[in-house]
């Protein structure tokens, strides 16, 4: 995990929101926006969501319906990856609660109208989001473990997460920092 390619970010602080801003320079140069807003409380923790996509100027929003294909896609997720930390620096005692916009319900019927994939009952393109995550956690867990503590839930076993097992499915993480 050291030393990945990450691009430089730039951090905004707007109320409780955290947002990093980065070039990705690929085939075309694209603002990817990753942004940490308080989304509920868990006793005394704040839990953040934590979003990301293309930065939309025109209406100040995070696409995250949008798949920009710029031949970068390792160094854009180092980089999202790199700010954990920066945030966790920010606000030590959050939660980060991470889950893929491509698991929602919503997303998976907007996808199977259009399918290019030929899906008739189940998407195809539906969670690949956490599923990386999942997939670098897993691969990571190790090391992660002695800074990070997660929870996983997997939505089809119930609504409770779970102390994180790797391998196991997820549809939701919780990523807690250790003191």
């Amino acid at each position: 995990m050291k030393n990945q390619l990450i691009y430089q970010t730039s951090k905004i602080a707007i109320g409780d929101d955290v947002q990093f801003l980065f070039e990705s320079v690929g085939r075309n140069k694209v603002i990817k926006i990753i942004e940490f807003s308080p989304i509920q409380e868990i006793g005394d923790r704040t839990v953040y969501n934590i979003a990301f996509g293309d930065f939309d100027h025109e209406n100040q929003i995070i696409r995250d319906d949008i798949n920009s294909n710029n031949g970068d896609m390792y160094v854009v997720f180092n980089t999202v990856l790199n700010t954990v930390p920066l945030f966790f620096e920010l606000h030590p005692r959050a939660v980060i609660a991470v889950s893929g916009s491509d698991s929602d319900e919503n997303f998976i019927k907007e996808c199977l109208k259009n399918c290019k994939k030929k899906c008739t009952n189940n998407c195809k393109n539906s969670h690949r989001r956490i599923k990386t995550y999942l997939y670098f956690i897993n691969k990571h867990f190790d090391e992660l473990c002695s800074d990070f503590i997660f929870f996983g839930r997997n939505k089809l076993k119930g609504n409770e997460f779970v102390q994180y097992i790797p391998t196991n499915d997820y549809h939701d993480i919780l990523v807690y920092k250790k003191k």
